[in-house]
């Protein structure tokens, strides 16, 4: 038999009874000392955290000085009263959510940060809501703004120039401030500054925008939202669009694009409510260019210099569309033939009684500040702007 030689290691294998027990006692020392980092750790952030206590508690770190910015809307003076942060307050104890709360009391706020500089100075950052669109109210002239993360902000008044419709206006309004038109909204819409808007037309032209691609939407100057059901859009060419209901939205943006290519600078109008059965107008000339997003006739007229002059009892009368409804086929109808129901029963008047004026008695759009009194308890310059 050949004698083997020990393997290295093999003594590890085989170790005496003192050398095992001594390992052990190291291994049990190593545990210890780990426990008593922990316990060591464990008391100092109770230490830290009744010092977080005492001091929050005490007037250590008072704010004695509020730092912000002037927005475009907001100045810092008037961001600062919003705030109303309380006398003694602390940069230990600060209760963001109801500065913030306070803030939002005024509509242009957006979003709030805060940067605590010690020992004693608080900033306050705000970031103001971006305007989406601009909302065209079915009564009266005024407009309001909606932003971008669909809250209402604030009305405004339309001055509307003369020979110009509110359309016209509303458009050059929402144009100079890079947003998008709604019209022809429901009667029903009563917007809140500072509340979400939830009205079914408007969540109808949000999925619209969310479907359609990028550079198709940014043809688009205008929407009409009568309903949910009742969507359409006008291009920047001044080619009106019948949408209908939001689905099949991306087949639609085919259709149209399709019969766009098909006929260049001669189409008007298109209908692709259903777009499996699309329809269209289009001119015999190549008349359709680049506009402002605003309808025109363009039918021929004859030189009213070789027409002979009626007399006044010929003379024709102007339509009054006072008392009617602008269908999307162009054309003015009755509220009798478009909505089954008497104009005043639409709007819950009595026999004879007219909507004019009832906007602005009703919410108080003028100098006074009495929307701002009535919605918030304080008037328009106490409000912060």
């Amino acid at each position: 038999m050949v004698a083997r030689g020990k393997r290295r290691g093999d003594e590890g294998l085989n170790l005496p009874d003192e050398n095992r027990q001594q390992a052990h006692e190291r291994g049990g020392r190593g545990v210890g000392v780990l426990i008593k980092i922990l316990l060591g750790m464990a008391i100092i952030l109770v230490i830290a955290l009744l010092g977080f206590l005492v001091l929050s508690s005490t007037s250590a770190f008072t704010i004695t000085s509020i730092d912000t910015e002037d927005t475009e809307h907001l100045d810092a003076e008037n961001i600062a009263k919003l705030a109303a942060v309380a006398e003694g307050t602390t940069l230990l104890n600060i209760d963001e959510n109801e500065i913030t709360e306070n803030l939002k009391r005024n509509p242009w706020v957006g979003s709030v940060s805060y940067v605590r500089e010690f020992p004693d100075r608080l900033k306050i950052i705000v970031t103001e809501r971006t305007i989406d669109c601009v909302v065209k109210m079915s009564t009266g002239s005024v407009c309001w703004c909606l932003g971008n993360d669909q809250v209402w902000i604030e009305p405004i008044n339309l001055t509307v120039l003369d020979g110009q419709s509110a359309d016209d206006a509303a458009l050059a309004l929402s144009q100079r401030m890079g947003a998008l038109l709604i019209t022809n909204v429901p009667t029903s819409m009563s917007p809140s500054a500072g509340s979400s808007a939830t009205d079914e037309s408007l969540k109808a032209v949000r999925y619209y925008r969310d479907e359609f691609s990028e550079d198709f939407a940014a043809q688009i100057v205008c929407y009409s939202a009568a309903s949910a059901e009742s969507i359409s859009c006008t291009l920047r060419s001044g080619i009106e669009i019948s949408l209908g209901a939001p689905n099949n939205i991306e087949l639609k943006e085919t259709v149209i694009k399709e019969i766009l290519e098909q006929h260049p600078n001669q189409v008007t109008y298109i209908n692709v409510r259903v777009p499996s059965q699309p329809s269209y107008r289009k001119l015999g000339i190549d008349s359709v260019t680049e506009g402002t997003g605003v309808s025109v006739d363009t039918t021929s007229a004859p030189d009213p210099s070789t027409q002979p002059v009626p007399s006044e009892e010929e003379q024709p009368k102007e339509e009054d569309t006072s008392r009617m409804v602008l269908g999307e086929d162009g054309a003015y109808h009755t509220y009798e033939e478009y909505y089954g129901v008497s104009y005043e029963e639409y709007y819950g008047l009595s026999e004879g009684e007219d909507l004019s004026g009832t906007y602005d008695e009703s919410y108080g759009y003028d100098d006074s500040g009495a929307y701002y009194d009535e919605s918030y308890g304080s008037g328009y310059d106490e409000y912060g702007y």
